[in-house]
């Protein structure tokens, strides 16, 4: 194979794989938490047929020949910044309001109660069980956390619901009516507990598991380095909104320009495919 139609078929390769991830940032640009993927190219080994080396006179030599063999994907990164934020009338949709730190302000930790394994996520559709569990809004039911493990939202045997209020720092209060010694009743505001933002050194690492969701590794590992802090409105962590999901931070008019860039190299390399081809074609002619 000459060299040339190594590097078209190189070329190839790469851009599919550049297109599958833009496909697949269109195909979630209405996903809640979905955070958009970059792909990375680099180019390959080079052939060193003549490098630089002292002529006779000591100086080195010009006639340096490089080529080049071909092109591959060497990373694909992961946007963290925060997306669009939506207001609903749900008071269990969260979201984290941090476009100004770093990593967008952290995520939310939930945890599968079959398994104990943990995840983090930036789609804050949450809703509370039977148990006053607060879950995820979908088939998984994972368990939203806490300071002090997974966040329950419970009346006392006399209180009425009147609302749910989950401030900026965290801070999870129910407004509830309750019987006084009278036979009447006062509206209080009682604490119920403290939801929990977890943030990382180096979100980059972390593995996407779908659904929004992130691991940190297997058991033991730490692979984003996770950091100490786990309140919301502090240091790295930023702010809670209630009655607010994130949107995908999918740019739309950013892909399909991507994908306008990767059709072109995907034509320019077919076209380094066809004229190999062609010049293979005239050699195995003349040899005959």
């Amino acid at each position: 194979m000459i060299p040339s139609l190594h590097n078209g078929v190189s070329a190839l390769k790469s851009l599919t794989e550049g297109l599958q991830i833009l496909g697949n940032n269109i195909a979630n640009v209405n996903s809640l938490g979905y955070k958009s993927a970059r792909v990375n190219y680099s180019d390959n080994f080079y052939m060193h047929l003549n490098d630089a080396e002292a002529g006779a006179d000591g100086d080195p030599s010009n006639n340096i020949q490089q080529h080049g063999t071909g092109v591959h994907v060497s990373s694909v990164s992961t946007d963290f910044n925060q997306g669009t934020h939506e207001t609903t009338g749900l008071d269990l949709d969260l979201a984290i309001q941090g476009e100004a730190l770093p990593n967008g302000g952290g995520f939310f930790e939930i945890v599968d109660p079959v398994s104990e394994e943990i995840f983090y996520t930036r789609a804050g559709a949450f809703e509370s069980t039977t148990e006053g569990l607060v879950v995820t809004r979908d088939q998984y039911r994972y368990q939203l956390q806490g300071i002090n493990g997974a966040l329950e939202i419970k009346l006392e045997n006399d209180e009425t619901l009147l609302a749910r209020r989950i401030e900026e720092d965290g801070k999870v209060n129910l407004v509830v009516s309750k019987a006084d010694a009278n036979g009447g009743s006062e509206d209080i505001i009682r604490n119920v507990g403290q939801l929990k933002l977890v943030n990382f050194q180096s979100p980059q690492y972390l593995r996407r598991a779908g659904n929004g969701f992130y691991s940190n590794g297997g058991p033991g590992q730490d692979i984003g380095g996770l950091l100490a802090n786990f309140l919301p409105a502090s240091g790295s962590n930023g702010k809670v909104k209630q009655y607010t999901l994130e949107l995908s931070n999918v740019d739309l008019t950013n892909e399909f320009a991507n994908m306008i860039s990767h059709q072109r190299s995907f034509q320019a390399g077919s076209r380094v495919i066809t004229t190999s081809d062609m010049i293979l074609s005239e050699a195995v002619n003349l040899k005959r």
